[in-house]
């Protein structure tokens, strides 16, 4: 199985405005420096290697596998649209699977979505490795509103950290400082363990 992603979101789950207001921040001057803080909180939960598991900001990802299984659990809940099944076949060229030899269950939920056959069909054969493919899109919408509010406000504390705190020991006291508490209380909802 191998995941790639396709076409990235097109803006962050949190906009610089609203990381300056959570932050009191009026001057202009670290605009690049919050941006910055607020991709590196972003990228720490999302996606592939982010500590939910989920996309937040929709995104489109191509699913690669040797084969297609009775059951197709997709990565990344919520999924908003499955927008391709293909496959390689004998000769090496994309067959498209129709959608109506297939159905989708639980799309747009929030533990994910699974695909298997239509009832009475069977998936198609593939005859090598990373031959069987599945283009969906993933994330809670299209906007910052649609991200919900406890991971928002998760990324803007992680934003707020990385501001007040740019090196990771305290000068002076002699401790590491660690992002508060509230955080994972805010994102321990919404996170997946294992895919």
């Amino acid at each position: 199985m191998k995941l790639t992603l396709i076409t990235p979101p097109a803006v962050d789950p949190v906009t610089l405005d609203e990381v300056k207001d959570h932050l009191r921040i009026t001057q202009d001057f670290e605009d690049t420096l919050l941006t910055d803080f607020i991709r590196t909180a972003t990228q720490k939960l999302d996606g592939r290697y982010g500590l939910l598991g989920r996309c937040l900001i929709n995104q489109t990802w191509r699913l690669s596998l040797d084969r297609f299984s009775r059951e197709i659990v997709l990565p990344f809940p919520p999924v908003q649209a499955v927008n391709r099944i293909y496959y390689l076949g004998h000769d090496g060229e994309e067959v498209d699977v129709t959608a109506t030899d297939y159905r989708v269950s639980g799309p747009s939920g929030f533990d994910g979505a699974a695909i298997r056959a239509a009832r009475g069909l069977a998936w198609p054969e593939t005859y090598d490795t990373e031959s069987a493919f599945i283009e969906f899109t993933a994330g809670f919408g299209e906007t910052p509103a649609d991200v919900p509010e406890p991971i928002r406000t998760a990324i803007k504390m992680h934003v707020g950290h990385l501001y007040a705190n740019r090196e990771s020991v305290t000068l002076g006291s002699g401790f590491i400082t660690e992002t508060p508490h509230g955080y994972e209380d805010l994102i321990r909802d919404y996170r997946l363990l294992g895919f």
